[in-house]
C-alpha cells in the first residue's frame, strides 16, 4: 500500500497518525546524523510514541 493511502486508512480507522515528508532521503537514512532534515526523524517518531502513550514518559531515562 502506497504511503499515503495507508495514512488515510489508518485517519479514517480513527489511529492517531502523524505523517512527515521530507524532500530528500531514503529508507533508513533518518537513523545516522547528517546536515539533512531527514536526521529529525527519529526524535519525531519518539515524540509521537510519547503522545499516544506507547512510551511512558515516567520511564523515560
Amino acid at each position: 500500500m502506497e504511503p499515503l493511502a495507508y495514512y488515510i486508512a489508518l485517519q479514517k480507522a480513527g489511529v492517531p497518525t502523524e505523517m512527515h515528508l521530507f524532500a530528500q532521503g531514503s529508507h533508513a537514512l533518518g537513523l545516522r546524523h547528517t546536515r539533512l532534515p531527514i536526521s529529525g526523524w527519529p526524535a519525531l517518531a519518539e515524540r509521537w510514541l510519547y503522545t499516544i502513550g506507547v512510551l511512558d514518559p515516567q520511564k523515560h531515562d
